[in-house]
């Protein structure tokens, strides 16, 4: 218990001094660096990658244009529900982040820190540490190629569950397509994680509507993000078994949330949100043991610093 609080105290410190950007900001969108020159046929090939890479420049190939900034982001959040691959992890949950964008390779490298602390000693914290490449590779498609790795204070199977042994360390490796300039921004994403062996497959959409021209606030606007998505594993629990034989899983999930949120004088920003997810999963463990429901709805605000 007493590592529990201190994980929160210390999540809860770190994120206090900074952004506030609703959890599907940083997740499916679309290049904002290492953007080509748009030619009028959209099947050509952007070239900035090449020309970045056959100008043996360090400087141009890990810093560009020195007239695009950074985007770095830190960021607190509450939620009372915490889901993940459409399985409920937790309960009331202080999380936080901090994320970093910029020209990386003629195009845009982003890392991505953030952990969450569900109270109740039946759920695990877990930390994710996510990092990536996207690139602007057609005028309307960009590519995503990353992965993460996750710490969890506890043994977990699957997503987050506690009672079946697994394993505390676990990781992604996934590459995604997203359609830019389309009103909805559409992706879909393919990974694989080793530790449980398991394919993943996501599609969606993540619009945001500037809300400035409805309601006169500047700054005011509605994140969104509605997707599908797909997971089959040979090793579910990682390498422990389910009475004698391994927790081999496969079901699909929809998830969607929507996030009011408020960016004050270009810094300062706010979210307010709601979310909902559903499972095909079942309840229930191959031993009979209770998981989590099959659908969940969660509310969460945060606050937080952009620079």
């Amino acid at each position: 218990m007493i590592v529990r609080i201190f994980f929160v105290a210390v999540l809860s410190a770190v994120c206090s001094a900074q952004v506030a950007q609703a959890r599907i900001g940083v997740y499916a969108l679309p290049a904002d660096y290492g953007i080509g020159q748009r030619k009028a046929d959209w099947t050509e090939i952007n070239p900035e990658t090449w020309d970045v890479f056959t100008s043996f420049d360090s400087e141009e190939i890990f810093v560009g244009d020195p007239k695009e900034k950074r985007l770095t982001t830190i960021q607190t959040e509450f939620s009372t529900s915490t889901v993940i691959e459409g399985r409920k992890v937790g309960d009331a949950t202080v999380l936080a982040s901090i994320s970093d964008r910029g020209s990386f390779f003629g195009g845009e490298g982003y890392m991505d820190l953030y952990g969450f602390a569900p109270f109740g000693k039946e759920y695990a914290s877990q930390v994710f540490f996510l990092g990536g490449w996207r690139y602007d590779v057609l005028k309307y498609v960009d590519i995503d190629i990353g992965g993460n790795i996750v710490y969890s204070d506890k043994k977990i199977s699957g997503p987050g569950f506690t009672d079946f042994g697994g394993s505390q360390w676990r990781g992604d490796i996934y590459v995604g397509l997203m359609l830019r300039e389309l009103y909805l921004n559409p992706f879909v994403y393919g990974a694989y994680e080793p530790s449980y062996d398991a394919c993943k497959f996501s599609a969606g959409i993540s619009p945001t509507f500037d809300l400035k021209d409805l309601t006169t606030i500047d700054g005011l606007s509605l994140e969104v993000q509605v997707f599908y998505g797909y997971i089959t594993a040979n090793n579910w629990a990682a390498d422990d078994l389910i009475d004698g034989k391994r927790w081999r899983n496969s079901y699909s999930y929809v998830n969607a949330e929507a996030n009011l949120v408020y960016l004050y004088d270009g810094h300062i920003k706010t979210h307010v949100g709601v979310g909902w997810s559903y499972n095909n999963d079942g309840k229930y463990a191959p031993n009979g043991a209770y998981l989590s429901p099959s659908n969940a709805m969660w509310f969460t605000c945060g606050i937080g610093y952009v620079f």
